[in-house]
């Protein structure tokens, strides 16, 4: 019951975090000087993390409400960990040149 609670809060605060960090991207990306850069790499890390955990978390949300059984629960929580990680992996791997270009 607790980790379900943690869960539905941390929807809630990835969701207002995901306006600000979008905003401060708008703002990096359109009106900052060069020394932005490391900022922006933050920024857009960040992004892809909580839009990530946002949307997954969300997806696992929509399909326990079809009443799925316990170990099929476990099943998918773990499926969309993995397959969250790999993708901020994979996000990681495209955004690291941008990182080090000058």
């Amino acid at each position: 019951m607790r980790r379900s609670v943690l869960l539905w809060l941390l929807q809630r605060i990835t969701a207002v975090l995901l306006v600000v960090f979008l905003a401060v991207h708008l703002w990096a990306s359109n009106f900052a000087v060069s020394w932005a850069a490391s900022l922006r790499a933050v920024v857009d890390l960040s992004l892809l993390a909580l839009a990530l955990f946002h949307g997954l978390n969300g997806v696992r949300g929509i399909v326990l409400d079809f009443g799925i059984g316990h170990a099929a629960r476990r099943f998918l929580s773990v499926s969309l960990v993995l397959l969250g990680f790999i993708a901020f992996l994979f996000g990681v791997y495209g955004f690291w040149p941008l990182l080090f270009a000058q």
